[in-house]
């Protein structure tokens, strides 16, 4: 394999790492990719080795499933100290320019290299503020994800969003009646089956992955577009459509295991739950200066060990890896934009 190869495509076939702890019942899963997700992705698990209680010590899995520039060597030895099996594998797929893709290919690669009963999904840009237990499944769950908020999530036929899941449901094969209701965390709103796929946790062997991409394939072939959002919404969409299709028992978690820390107006976030958080998706919060002090202003008085941990290690670098591979990452970046722009012309547009 000549250095290109080893530096832009495939890389390693298989694990490069692993000191993980074998008894615990459940493996974290990463993807990770060239740039801010590294500074992201290491911060994260730091966070969970750290402050993850029982899960602390958990096998953890950082995959890289597509093109792209490899990790930097400061990445990849972190990786290493943190006993991270890392596996770079480009799956080649021919909707890989969709920006959500490479979550249903790390979920396929990671059912074929854990070894726990459970995998936990974690987005990178998330901080485990202290065990986060209830994402241990139990004997009779095989899924747990978190409704955060309404987003464009659907209360029945008279909301703007009905339409969307209509479509999206007929493109499975589904009637949108068969979605299950559950009740949103932040405005305890009764919705369609709907969920915030940044922290998830199922059972291998179920099998979820293989329908997570299947849907995510057919959502995106399909070319139903959310106005407003496009078609880049429907990977969300598809995880819980699939796993209504695998017949998995699901639990609906609190959302202290899916906190959100965003300085948004109108955003799903208040100052009086953080204490009890255990979970914090902080979105964009950490690359910039002023996001990051308002977010360690939150932290100082909520959650002061996490503060005190936090503060030196942040703002997070977002220039990782040196010219070259800043430049292979923008023409990546805006190849995938303009495959995106090409296929969504024409597009039926629903809700918004």
């Amino acid at each position: 394999m000549n250095w290109l190869s080893r530096w832009f495509g495939g890389g390693p076939k298989g694990p490069t790492n692993s000191s993980n702890n074998p008894a615990s019942p459940t493996t974290a899963l990463f993807c990770i990719e060239s740039g801010f997700f590294e500074a992201q992705t290491v911060l994260a698990i730091e966070s969970l080795r750290r402050f993850g209680g029982r899960l602390a010590q958990a096998p953890v899995l950082a995959i890289t499933p597509r093109l792209g520039p490899s990790l930097t060597r400061a990445t990849r030895r972190r990786l290493d100290e943190l006993g991270v099996t890392y596996i770079r594998k480009n799956l080649r797929h021919p909707l890989s320019w969709y920006g959500f893709l490479n979550k249903p290919l790390a979920v396929l690669l990671a059912e074929e290299h854990a070894t726990t009963e459970e995998i936990l999904w974690l987005d990178c840009d998330i901080l485990i503020a202290a065990e986060p237990e209830l994402l241990l499944l139990g004997p009779d769950c095989d899924f747990a994800v978190c409704s955060t908020d309404k987003n464009i999530a659907s209360t029945g036929p008279e909301d703007k969003s009905e339409a969307y899941w209509v479509a999206i449901c007929q493109c499975m094969g589904m009637d949108v009646e068969q979605l299950p209701w559950v009740v949103t965390e932040f405005e305890k709103t009764r919705v369609r089956f709907s969920f915030n796929a940044g922290i998830f946790a199922f059972r291998r062997n179920k099998g979820l992955a293989r329908k997570y991409l299947t849907a995510c394939e057919k959502l995106v072939n399909s070319r139903i577009a959310y106005r407003g959002l496009g078609i880049g919404n429907n990977e969300q969409p598809a995880l819980g459509l699939a796993v209504l299709a695998a017949g998995l028992r699901f639990r609906m978690l609190p959302e202290s295991h899916n906190y959100c820390v965003e300085d948004i107006a109108g955003g799903p976030y208040r100052r009086e739950g953080l204490p009890s958080a255990r979970i914090l998706h902080y979105h964009q919060m950490l690359s910039k200066p002023r996001h990051t002090a308002w977010m360690l202003g939150e932290l100082e008085g909520q959650l002061p060990e996490l503060h005190a941990w936090l503060k030196g290690r942040v703002p997070l670098d977002t220039r990782l890896g040196g010219p070259h591979r800043r430049l292979m990452r923008r023409l990546l970046q805006k190849w995938r934009y303009r495959k995106a722009m090409r296929f969504e012309t024409g597009a039926p547009q629903f809700g918004g």
